[in-house]
């Protein structure tokens, strides 16, 4: 019996989050973030969107030596809010995904008009 209800708690659970991430049309093919309904949304387990006037800056914080050496990185995003509150999620990213390198994470940001800061570590 009590195998049956772990089951069915890690169903819900499960559930709950297929359900958050179907909200969304770019959730299953996105790297770090995406952009939807003028939100600019953290891929994390459940998808977190902020809408892009409660933003401050978003800093991206990787290693360019990690980036000149290895097909993959580690990335940082840490999203400011302008009531000082701050959102980081951690991405491993590869050179063929979408958005693949900081260079065209930033360059996205800026066309939707958010300020970037660029933290080489």
């Amino acid at each position: 019996m009590t195998i049956l209800l772990w089951f069915v708690f890690l169903f819900v659970i499960y559930y709950f989050f297929i359900h958050k991430r179907l909200k969304y049309k770019n959730g299953s093919i996105s790297g770090a973030f995406f952009f939807e309904d003028d939100c600019l949304v953290l891929n994390t387990g459940v998808p977190y969107p902020i809408p892009y006037g409660e933003i401050e800056r978003v800093e991206l914080h990787y290693s360019q030596r990690e980036l000149d050496s290895r097909l993959s990185y580690s990335l940082w995003v840490w999203v400011v809010r302008k009531n000082g509150k701050t959102k980081k999620v951690y991405y491993k990213g590869y050179r063929t995904a979408k958005l693949a390198l900081p260079s065209d994470m930033k360059a996205a940001l800026e066309e939707k008009g958010l300020p970037v800061v660029m933290v080489d570590k």
